[in-house]
């Protein structure tokens, strides 16, 4: 990570990072996760599927979720997304994506004390929110 601007304190004024020279993880077959610096109560992250690959298991987000598609095309259920396309999964919705050209998509959602503090439904929280991952 590379510090940007001035340093007040501690903290830095901005974080830049390659994505490149983030720790890859494996989700499934096919599907890597890269957690990216983000602000309080969110989570950035960027998932690379390869052509042919589906996400291992349904994804539940109780806060919520978007997506942005860098590249490929990503399918999610019946529907196609191209590159360019912004998709965003309403507060407990599931989804599973899958790719037949591979895909690249730059993420985030906010944790269950951020999302309540910007007015979310308690009701749709169900307590099942996965630990670390997308």
């Amino acid at each position: 990570m590379h510090r940007l601007a001035d340093i007040v304190g501690e903290r830095p004024a901005a974080v830049a990072v390659a994505a490149g020279g983030i720790e890859a993880i494996v989700v499934g077959e096919g599907c890597l996760r890269r957690d990216l610096p983000a602000p309080p109560g969110a989570r950035a992250w960027l998932v690379e599927m390869a052509a042919g690959s589906e996400w291992p298991r349904i994804d539940r987000h109780d806060t919520g979720e978007a997506y942005f598609v860098l590249s490929g095309e990503v399918i999610e259920g019946d529907v196609r997304y191209p590159a360019g396309t912004q998709v965003v999964f309403a507060p407990g919705s599931l989804h599973r994506p899958r790719t037949d050209t591979g895909t690249c998509l730059l993420g985030f959602n906010l944790d269950v004390g951020a999302y309540l503090g910007a007015g979310g439904d308690p009701a749709a929280l169900s307590g099942q929110l996965h630990v670390q991952q997308g």
